[in-house]
């Protein structure tokens, strides 16, 4: 098993929920339902504020924060 999904979940943990915690890095973040970020912080270009994301979607990248205004999420600790 390669060192990424070894990390998915099984030594770092994760937050099930609408609101990462700001200071804790979060390297994926998939849909338990229909999501729309109200406020998304992290190492990567554009905006996710305001965009809707289909529930069973995972998005990818070093977040730092997060807030869902609609939905809920499983974002795993990196």
């Amino acid at each position: 098993m390669s060192a990424d999904l070894d990390r998915f979940g099984a030594r770092n943990g994760f937050t099930v929920g609408t609101t990462g915690v700001s200071g804790q890095a979060y390297w994926a973040i998939q849909m338990l339902a229909d999501t729309t970020f109200s406020a998304i912080a992290g190492d990567f270009d554009g905006t996710l504020t305001g965009v809707t994301i289909g529930s069973g979607n995972i998005i990818y990248g070093r977040f730092n924060s997060f807030t869902a205004g609609t939905g809920r999420v499983i974002a795993y600790k990196g």
